[in-house]
Protein backbone atom coordinates (compact mmCIF):
# COMPACT_ATOMS: atom_id res chain seq x y z
CA UNK A 1 0.00 0.00 0.00
CA UNK A 2 1.38 3.37 -1.03
CA UNK A 3 1.49 5.57 2.07
CA UNK A 4 1.71 8.83 0.14
CA UNK A 5 -1.42 8.06 -1.92
CA UNK A 6 -3.33 7.11 1.20
CA UNK A 7 -2.27 10.24 3.08
CA UNK A 8 -2.90 12.46 0.06
CA UNK A 9 -6.45 11.13 -0.32
CA UNK A 10 -7.08 11.64 3.39
CA UNK A 11 -5.74 15.20 3.14
CA UNK A 12 -8.15 16.10 0.32
CA UNK A 13 -11.04 14.45 2.18
CA UNK A 14 -10.43 16.76 5.12
CA UNK A 15 -10.38 19.73 2.74
CA UNK A 16 -13.80 18.68 1.41
CA UNK A 17 -15.04 18.17 4.95
CA UNK A 18 -13.98 21.71 5.87
CA UNK A 19 -16.01 23.12 2.98
CA UNK A 20 -19.09 21.06 3.81
CA UNK A 21 -18.95 22.17 7.47
CA UNK A 22 -18.87 25.83 6.40
CA UNK A 23 -21.75 25.30 3.97
CA UNK A 24 -23.85 23.51 6.59
CA UNK A 25 -24.04 26.73 8.65
CA UNK A 26 -26.54 28.27 6.23
CA UNK A 27 -29.46 26.06 7.35
CA UNK A 28 -29.18 26.88 11.10
CA UNK A 29 -28.91 30.59 10.32
CA UNK A 30 -32.12 30.44 8.26
CA UNK A 31 -33.93 28.55 11.03
CA UNK A 32 -32.78 31.06 13.65
CA UNK A 33 -34.12 33.92 11.53
CA UNK A 34 -37.52 32.22 11.33
CA UNK A 35 -37.54 31.63 15.10
CA UNK A 36 -36.97 35.35 15.72
CA UNK A 37 -39.95 36.21 13.49
CA UNK A 38 -42.23 33.77 15.34
CA UNK A 39 -41.10 35.03 18.76
CA UNK A 40 -41.82 38.62 17.73
CA UNK A 41 -45.28 37.68 16.44
CA UNK A 42 -46.41 35.78 19.55
CA UNK A 43 -45.02 38.38 21.95
CA UNK A 44 -46.66 41.30 20.17
CA UNK A 45 -50.06 39.60 19.77
CA UNK A 46 -50.43 37.88 23.15
CA UNK A 47 -53.15 39.36 25.36
CA UNK A 48 -51.39 39.81 28.70
CA UNK A 49 -54.33 41.50 30.40
CA UNK A 50 -56.75 38.57 30.11
CA UNK A 51 -56.47 34.83 30.51
CA UNK A 52 -55.20 32.37 33.07
CA UNK A 53 -52.20 33.61 35.09
CA UNK A 54 -50.58 30.17 35.19
CA UNK A 55 -50.74 29.81 31.41
CA UNK A 56 -49.41 33.33 31.00
CA UNK A 57 -46.48 32.59 33.33
CA UNK A 58 -45.77 29.32 31.55
CA UNK A 59 -45.87 31.12 28.20
CA UNK A 60 -43.36 33.71 29.35
CA UNK A 61 -41.04 31.04 30.82
CA UNK A 62 -41.08 29.06 27.57
CA UNK A 63 -40.27 32.17 25.55
CA UNK A 64 -37.37 33.02 27.88
CA UNK A 65 -35.99 29.47 27.55
CA UNK A 66 -36.34 29.70 23.78
CA UNK A 67 -34.44 33.00 23.68
CA UNK A 68 -31.65 31.64 25.90
CA UNK A 69 -31.11 28.59 23.70
CA UNK A 70 -31.31 30.85 20.65
CA UNK A 71 -28.39 32.84 22.05
CA UNK A 72 -26.57 29.59 22.88
CA UNK A 73 -27.01 28.46 19.29
CA UNK A 74 -25.58 31.77 17.99
CA UNK A 75 -22.62 31.33 20.34
CA UNK A 76 -21.73 27.88 18.99
CA UNK A 77 -22.33 28.92 15.40
CA UNK A 78 -19.78 31.68 15.80
CA UNK A 79 -17.33 29.19 17.29
CA UNK A 80 -17.97 26.73 14.49
CA UNK A 81 -17.65 29.24 11.68
CA UNK A 82 -14.64 31.32 12.63
CA UNK A 83 -13.79 30.56 16.27
CA UNK A 84 -15.01 34.12 16.99
CA UNK A 85 -12.31 36.49 15.75
CA UNK A 86 -9.39 34.05 16.13
CA UNK A 87 -10.17 31.80 13.16
CA UNK A 88 -8.86 28.31 12.46
CA UNK A 89 -5.28 27.62 11.35
CA UNK A 90 -5.34 24.94 8.66
CA UNK A 91 -2.14 23.49 7.25
CA UNK A 92 -1.37 22.74 3.60
CA UNK A 93 1.59 22.03 1.33
CA UNK A 94 4.42 24.57 1.76
CA UNK A 95 4.30 25.66 -1.89
CA UNK A 96 3.56 24.38 -5.38
CA UNK A 97 7.18 23.36 -5.98
CA UNK A 98 7.88 22.02 -2.50
CA UNK A 99 8.95 18.61 -3.90
CA UNK A 100 11.64 20.27 -6.00
CA UNK A 101 12.87 22.16 -2.97
CA UNK A 102 13.00 18.93 -0.97
CA UNK A 103 15.26 17.41 -3.63
CA UNK A 104 17.48 20.49 -3.58
CA UNK A 105 17.71 20.36 0.22
CA UNK A 106 18.30 16.62 0.53
CA UNK A 107 20.73 16.16 -2.37
CA UNK A 108 23.83 17.54 -0.56
CA UNK A 109 22.92 15.55 2.53
CA UNK A 110 22.52 12.35 0.50
CA UNK A 111 25.79 12.85 -1.36
CA UNK A 112 27.65 13.33 1.91
CA UNK A 113 26.42 10.04 3.37
CA UNK A 114 25.84 8.20 0.12
CA UNK A 115 27.98 5.17 1.03
CA UNK A 116 26.07 4.59 4.25
CA UNK A 117 22.72 4.96 2.51
CA UNK A 118 23.72 2.50 -0.25
CA UNK A 119 24.52 -0.15 2.34
CA UNK A 120 21.02 0.15 3.82
CA UNK A 121 19.28 0.51 0.45
CA UNK A 122 18.10 4.07 1.06
CA UNK A 123 17.86 6.25 -2.03
CA UNK A 124 17.33 9.97 -2.54
CA UNK A 125 13.76 9.34 -3.66
CA UNK A 126 12.97 7.51 -0.43
CA UNK A 127 14.33 10.41 1.60
CA UNK A 128 12.11 12.83 -0.31
CA UNK A 129 9.10 10.54 0.11
CA UNK A 130 9.77 10.39 3.83
CA UNK A 131 9.68 14.18 4.09
CA UNK A 132 6.50 14.36 2.00
CA UNK A 133 4.84 11.81 4.32
CA UNK A 134 5.85 13.86 7.35
CA UNK A 135 4.37 17.03 5.82
CA UNK A 136 1.11 15.22 4.99
CA UNK A 137 0.85 13.74 8.49
CA UNK A 138 1.30 17.15 10.09
CA UNK A 139 -1.33 18.69 7.81
CA UNK A 140 -3.84 15.88 8.35
CA UNK A 141 -3.45 15.84 12.14
CA UNK A 142 -3.98 19.60 12.35
CA UNK A 143 -6.88 19.72 9.89
CA UNK A 144 -8.66 16.73 11.44
CA UNK A 145 -8.48 18.41 14.85
CA UNK A 146 -9.96 21.65 13.47
CA UNK A 147 -12.73 19.85 11.59
CA UNK A 148 -13.62 17.76 14.64
CA UNK A 149 -13.76 20.92 16.71
CA UNK A 150 -16.01 22.60 14.16
CA UNK A 151 -18.23 19.55 13.98
CA UNK A 152 -18.62 19.49 17.78
CA UNK A 153 -19.61 23.16 17.91
CA UNK A 154 -22.05 22.65 15.06
CA UNK A 155 -23.60 19.70 16.88
CA UNK A 156 -24.14 21.84 19.99
CA UNK A 157 -25.78 24.56 17.91
CA UNK A 158 -28.14 22.06 16.29
CA UNK A 159 -29.09 20.71 19.72
CA UNK A 160 -29.92 24.27 20.80
CA UNK A 161 -32.04 24.76 17.69
CA UNK A 162 -34.06 21.63 18.48
CA UNK A 163 -34.74 22.90 22.02
CA UNK A 164 -35.72 26.31 20.57
CA UNK A 165 -38.20 24.70 18.20
CA UNK A 166 -39.72 22.52 20.95
CA UNK A 167 -40.15 25.39 23.42
CA UNK A 168 -41.53 27.60 20.67
CA UNK A 169 -43.98 24.87 19.67
CA UNK A 170 -45.39 24.57 23.19
CA UNK A 171 -45.50 28.34 23.63
CA UNK A 172 -47.36 28.61 20.31
CA UNK A 173 -50.02 26.27 21.70
CA UNK A 174 -50.47 28.55 24.71
CA UNK A 175 -50.51 31.55 22.40
CA UNK A 176 -53.21 29.97 20.23
CA UNK A 177 -55.40 29.35 23.29
CA UNK A 178 -54.97 32.94 24.39
CA UNK A 179 -55.44 34.34 20.89
CA UNK A 180 -58.68 32.42 20.27
CA UNK A 181 -60.27 33.21 23.64
CA UNK A 182 -58.90 36.70 24.30
CA UNK A 183 -58.08 38.25 20.99
CA UNK A 184 -56.85 41.79 21.32
CA UNK A 185 -59.20 44.40 19.94
CA UNK A 186 -57.62 46.86 17.63
CA UNK A 187 -58.40 50.42 18.61
CA UNK A 188 -58.35 52.94 15.83
CA UNK A 189 -58.18 56.60 16.74
CA UNK A 190 -59.85 58.85 14.21
CA UNK A 191 -59.09 62.53 14.50
CA UNK A 192 -61.52 64.92 12.87
CA UNK A 193 -59.86 68.19 12.06
CA UNK A 194 -62.10 71.00 10.95
CA UNK A 195 -60.44 73.58 8.83
CA UNK A 196 -62.06 76.98 9.18
CA UNK A 197 -61.59 79.43 6.37
CA UNK A 198 -61.65 83.19 6.62
CA UNK A 199 -63.27 83.46 3.22
CA UNK A 200 -66.86 84.74 2.99
CA UNK A 201 -69.35 81.96 2.27
CA UNK A 202 -71.88 83.09 -0.38
CA UNK A 203 -75.61 82.57 0.26
CA UNK A 204 -77.65 80.10 -1.81
CA UNK A 205 -78.31 81.28 -5.41
CA UNK A 206 -81.78 82.49 -6.52
CA UNK A 207 -84.27 79.71 -7.18
CA UNK A 208 -84.98 78.81 -10.79
CA UNK A 209 -88.26 79.60 -12.58
CA UNK A 210 -91.28 77.48 -11.84
CA UNK A 211 -92.10 74.99 -14.60
CA UNK A 212 -95.07 75.84 -16.84
CA UNK A 213 -98.24 73.87 -16.23
CA UNK A 214 -100.15 72.77 -19.31
CA UNK A 215 -103.75 71.69 -18.91
CA UNK A 216 -105.19 69.49 -21.59
CA UNK A 217 -108.66 71.12 -21.38
CA UNK A 218 -107.46 74.68 -21.62
CA UNK A 219 -105.56 76.99 -23.92
CA UNK A 220 -101.96 77.58 -23.21
CA UNK A 221 -101.10 80.89 -21.59
CA UNK A 222 -97.93 82.71 -22.44
CA UNK A 223 -95.84 83.08 -19.34
CA UNK A 224 -95.29 86.58 -18.15
CA UNK A 225 -91.96 88.16 -17.34
CA UNK A 226 -90.09 86.90 -14.33
CA UNK A 227 -90.73 89.17 -11.36
CA UNK A 228 -87.81 91.25 -10.27
CA UNK A 229 -86.64 90.42 -6.76
CA UNK A 230 -87.05 93.29 -4.31
CA UNK A 231 -83.95 95.32 -3.76
CA UNK A 232 -82.29 95.39 -0.42
CA UNK A 233 -83.00 98.53 1.62
CA UNK A 234 -80.19 100.99 1.76
CA UNK A 235 -78.88 101.45 5.30
CA UNK A 236 -79.24 105.02 6.62
CA UNK A 237 -76.18 107.16 6.56
CA UNK A 238 -74.65 107.90 9.89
Amino acid sequence: MNKIEFLKEWFYKEEERKGSLNDSLNIPIGILTGIVAVIYFVLSNYNYENGDKFLKSLFIILIIVCVLFWLRCIFYLLLSYNNFHRGYAYKAFPSANFIKKEYETLTPYYEEYKSEFEETGVTLDKLVEGNIEEILVQCIDNNVFNNDKKSGYLHNSKTSIIICILTLFFSSILFSINYINYKQEEIHCVKIISQMSDRRIPPPPPRPQEPRVIKENGQPVRPGPRPTPPSKPTPPKK
